[in-house]
């Protein structure tokens, strides 16, 4: 999984890179073919570097690319839901990239004015965008985060803003480098942009790196909070939600809420109606399915004939299967009039991912 994140921001930041350049130089050339039009404007800007108008461009694409791996990434098999969730992030992402892009824009026009070498500009306004992007990626995962508001959200920040800065930093320095040793002719723009996309990439892909640690997040049966007789599902200690700190000894499950597993279990988890279940869920069977963690995954067991479903895959009693990020662990009520006729949960072992 590692590599495959690797391999997908790095791709990402290449191609970004590369189409933020192209569209660059077509607003370059519109704005060149503007300002001659003004001879009082062109007065007024004499020259301007066009690192100014390509910032902006290719900030904007990295920012906007960034985002999107990292959504799709996080819902692989929810293509759906991923691109309903996707626009308003889109256009945060394409702002964020702008004023990244902006502002070192403006410190380059400065650097620029007062004569300093572009290597020193270069390495300062692409430490910038570096740190605008990582900046942007990361509020953006915040909003769509259920743990937006813990200590844990805002070490990830901090972390992948830092991850950014540096990666701009050091896409800057290689440049210069190479610009030492080799000449590139007129390729030095587009060679630059796209060493800056591979080292974004490839840097945010290790500073957003979920934390993995086991979830379930209750879906749809659990908004009915409630039965008849005044029964409730919810947990017993030590199991917690994800986003609550409690010491109560049990805690009621509600639709939305996330159920965060131990990193070490001595014994099975028992989902079920049983009065010493872990996870209990009125009209289930009494021991319905289990949970243990063997050697880093978790595994569930179905106790009780038709009465487990993970995705489209119904289990045998008796049967077990190791659960995958994503995946829809379905439980299956005994037969009653009033009875919910079943309940689902969707496993993440990424703690610190989106839900949405």
């Amino acid at each position: 999984m590692i590599l495959q994140r690797f391999a997908f921001y790095t791709l990402s930041g290449l191609i970004s890179a590369l189409i933020g350049w192209s569209l660059g130089q077509v607003f370059l050339i519109d704005v060149g073919n503007f300002v001659n039009l003004f001879s009082l404007l062109k007065d007024f800007l004499g020259n301007f570097p066009p690192d100014t108008i390509l910032l902006p461009v290719v900030a904007a694409c990295l920012a906007v690319a960034m985002v999107v791996i990292e959504i799709f990434l996080n819902n692989p098999t929810r293509y759906k839901a991923n691109k309903r969730i996707l626009p308003p992030y889109l256009w945060a992402a394409v702002a964020a990239g702008l004023v990244a892009g902006l502002v070192s824009a403006g410190f380059t026009w400065m650097l620029y004015a007062s004569a300093q070498p572009s290597g020193i500009v270069r390495v300062i306004s692409w430490s910038l965008i570096g740190l605008f992007t990582g900046l942007g990626e990361s509020i953006s995962w915040q909003f769509r985060s259920i743990e937006g508001e813990t200590s844990k959200a805002k070490k990830r920040i901090l972390r992948v803003t830092l991850f950014g800065l540096v990666a701009g930093l050091i896409a800057a320095i290689i440049v210069e480098i190479i610009r030492s040793i080799i000449k590139l002719g007129g390729i030095e723009d587009p060679v630059g942009f796209l060493i800056l996309g591979l080292s974004l990439g490839a840097f945010l892909s290790f500073g957003t790196s979920p934390s993995y640690q086991a979830a379930l997040r209750a879906g749809y049966g659990f908004e009915i909070y409630i039965d008849q007789t005044g029964d409730f599902p919810k947990i017993k200690a030590p199991l917690r939600f994800v986003t609550e700190d409690s010491d109560e000894e049990e805690r009621y499950i509600e639709e939305g809420l996330s159920i965060q597993l131990p990193s070490k279990l001595e014994k099975p988890l028992l989902i079920g109606s049983d009065n010493a279940a872990d996870i209990y869920i009125p009209h289930l069977p009494p021991k319905c399915a289990s949970i243990k963690l063997k050697k880093r995954n978790w595994i569930i067991k179905c106790l009780n004939e038709d009465s487990l479903r993970i995705n489209q895959d119904l289990k045998l009693r008796g049967e077990e299967a190791v659960l995958r990020h994503n995946q829809i662990i379905t439980l299956y009520s005994k037969s009653s009039k009033n009875a919910q006729n079943f309940y689902r949960f969707v496993f993440y072992d990424r703690f610190l991912d989106p839900e949405a």
